[in-house]
């Protein structure tokens, strides 16, 4: 049974026709991305994510961070820094250079079976924002739920996605393993914005309204929830 849509942030993006995840060209070596995974999860175990939008089995490690440590998973200071996790993981290094301008945080990030991340929203991570965040699944199952508003995303190994996360996003992992997906941010720039087809970089006002009605909408359901625990 999958995720319902009746959400009211949902139906806001559906109704105004926002396009909140787009694919990019770019397909990486699935084998090679496993492999390096693997050796990464067991060196380095990924630590709980903070925050109230999950009940544990949400983790992560990082490649690049605030300050080069692989838990540290806040922006402090703006100035990032390869982590010793990299050591390990000389393709997705390549993967992470051979992007244009200048890298942000960089993060391995898990949900175990039968975990939850509920409704919530990021503050800049938009191509009409901060940053932008790129995905690489790199371990999924067919039971993962995974939406960002209205779209129901089904995102496969070794694909290069664009999600918009600063508009209500959820995701539960249903199936017996853990997802793994590389999580890559960069400052948008001129250079990155050339990747996204006009289409996208052009809807920025829509965009806007839009996200602006789903964040509050969003937070009124939120805080309801948390008063019921």
């Amino acid at each position: 049974m999958g995720y319902a849509h009746f959400y009211p942030w949902q139906l806001a993006t559906k109704q105004f026709g926002v396009k909140l995840t787009h694919k990019l060209d770019q397909v990486y070596d699935v084998p090679k991305l496993q492999a390096e995974c693997n050796r990464i999860i067991e060196e380095y175990s990924p630590a709980n994510q903070f925050g109230d939008d999950h009940e544990g089995g949400w983790k992560a490690v990082c490649l690049v961070s605030s300050g080069g440590d692989p838990y540290e998973d806040r922006y402090l200071d703006g100035v990032f820094t390869k982590t010793p996790v990299l050591n390990l993981a000389p393709y997705m290094e390549s993967i992470i250079d051979g992007f244009p301008g200048q890298t942000a945080r960089v993060r391995l990030m898990q949900l175990l079976p039968r975990e939850n991340i509920f409704w919530h929203f990021d503050g800049w991570q938009s191509l009409d924002q901060k940053d932008v965040r790129l995905h690489i699944p790199i371990v999924t199952n067919s039971e993962v739920q995974f939406q960002i508003s209205h779209e129901d995303c089904r995102w496969l190994p070794g694909e290069l996605w664009y999600g918009d996360f600063t508009f209500p996003h959820r995701l539960y992992n249903g199936g017996d393993s853990p997802r793994v997906h590389l999580v890559m941010d960069f400052v948008v720039d001129n250079e990155i914005k050339a990747l996204f087809p006009r289409a996208i970089q052009d809807s920025v006002k829509t965009r806007r309204t839009i996200r602006k009605l789903c964040a509050r909408l969003c937070q009124l359901y939120t805080a309801k929830r948390y008063s019921h625990h």
